[in-house]
């Protein structure tokens, strides 16, 4: 019996295991409850890692359905993009600091040439002409204001003056093609005034400027430099040049280019000696010459008896070109006076549209 006994013992460590295994339906129970703790321990380790990543799919969904943020920008004023006022002091006019500021608008309008007509073939005195009111058959009066671009507030006051204007800048000018659209935004034309040497030695005419004394090399690379300095203009102006413009030889030159660029001439006659309106009209230019220069005395008095005069000439010719510039004075004037030339029947029309331009033929 001992013996026997002895004989059916188990070894020790398998006795726990022969007795969960020796029933089926102990196995049954052992792999549900295994099944269970793994599933459980899987969700647990889920829940702790899922701050961390998600699918790819779930993120997708999450950019689309997040609202689109646009970072605060704060607003940039025209004063801040502008370069610093003009450094040149000889000028007549002031160099002055704007005293308000406006919003620069983020784009600009393009302007473009009708369909039917390319950019590409068009020439720049109609390509950026200004919008003219038909001329229903009554005197025209074209008003230029040149000097123009030194100072930001006056181009403003300009700018409000109830008529249409044409605007020459100075090539020079700080931040011009800021004031240039601004300008051509407000429906008004614009011109690049040319500097130009004058017969008084003692007069400087500006940075740039084009002298007889100069090589036809370095008169052609001058007159490139100043027609680029901006764009949007619909020809040129002499600013000065009373010794220049008398040169035929030297302003041929310049001529030349202009005619390449499918500019118009205005020809201020700062002498009877200008060659430039005939020259021009060579090269088959669209050309005008001034009539009148209504500020040769800075005075209210002086410069409304100027304007009777551009009255009295639009009335006899039928169109006038005066010529001005842009003193506070002059300015003063033009809000009193332009309204009530234009209850007298006067038509203000940009340079572009004034039916004197000669052409060649």
């Amino acid at each position: 019996m001992p013996s026997r006994l002895r004989g059916n013992k188990k070894p020790e460590g398998h006795s726990r295991v022969d007795r969960m295994t020796a029933s089926p339906v102990r196995v049954v129970i052992l792999c549900v409850a295994v099944l269970v703790i793994s599933a459980s321990g899987g969700i647990l380790i889920g829940k702790i890692f899922e701050p961390f990543e998600s699918a790819p799919e779930i993120q997708a969904v999450s950019a689309l359905a997040a609202p689109m943020t646009t970072p605060t920008v704060e607003p940039i004023t025209r004063r801040e993009t502008l370069m610093p006022e003009s450094p040149f002091t000889y000028n007549e006019y002031p160099v002055e600091t704007p005293e308000r500021a406006k919003i620069v608008p983020e784009t600009l309008p393009v302007y473009e040439a009708a369909p039917d007509e390319p950019s590409v073939e068009m020439p720049a005195w109609k390509r950026y002409a200004a919008l003219s009111p038909p001329l229903e058959g009554r005197p025209l009066i074209a008003i230029v204001i040149d000097d123009v671009g030194l100072s930001h507030r006056r181009v403003e006051e300009l700018i409000d003056l109830p008529a249409l204007l044409t605007l020459a800048f100075l090539p020079y000018a700080p931040a011009l093609q800021g004031k240039v659209e601004l300008v051509r935004q407000s429906g008004n034309e614009v011109m690049l005034h040319l500097p130009m040497e004058p017969t008084d030695h003692h007069v400087d005419p500006g940075p740039n400027a084009l002298l007889t004394s100069l090589s036809k090399e370095d008169l052609r690379a001058r007159t490139i430099r100043n027609l680029d300095s901006f764009e949007g203009y619909v020809g040129v102006n002499n600013h000065m040049g009373s010794r220049f413009t008398a040169d035929g030889e030297a302003m041929a030159v310049v001529m030349d280019i202009m005619a390449e660029r499918g500019l118009l001439f205005l020809d201020s006659k700062t002498t009877s000696a200008s060659t430039g309106y005939r020259l021009a009209i060579e090269r088959g230019m669209p050309s005008v010459k001034r009539d009148i220069f209504f500020v040769h005395v800075i005075e209210e008095a002086a410069i409304l008896k100027q304007l009777a005069e551009v009255e009295a000439t639009a009335e006899r010719a039928g169109v006038v070109i005066a010529i001005g510039h842009p003193h506070p004075a002059t300015i003063r004037v033009l809000q009193k006076w332009l309204p009530e030339a234009k209850k007298k029947g006067f038509l203000f029309v940009p340079v572009s549209a004034v039916p004197a331009l000669t052409f060649k033929g």
